[in-house]
């Protein structure tokens, strides 16, 4: 389930950030260039194929001038822990 649930924030953001860089008239091989990753990178992010780390995030929106908040704007990034009603959360261990 919360796998499924992370694939459809992968293609939601995906989705948003290709909105984003088409309004900024940004190609896909200009955007690469300005955040430090390749082209493929960018096409298989915006398809909803990568799992970006914290510091793509921060890059992306730096090349997009807009706050790291923005880029998350009317996603929908709740995840809901009824399916695993049952299942105890992991314990962390100090």
């Amino acid at each position: 389930m919360l796998n499924a649930m992370s694939d459809q924030i992968e293609k939601e953001f995906g989705k948003r950030v290709r909105t984003l860089r088409e309004q900024s008239g940004l190609s896909a091989r200009e955007f690469a260039l300005m955040v430090g990753r390749s082209k493929a990178y960018i096409i298989q992010l915006e398809n909803g194929h990568r799992n970006v780390s914290l510091d793509t995030i921060e890059r992306i929106a730096a090349g997009l001038d807009v706050s790291i908040s923005d880029l998350f704007k009317g996603m929908d990034t709740h995840v809901s822990i009824e399916a695993n009603q049952g299942t105890p959360p992991p314990r962390i261990k100090h």
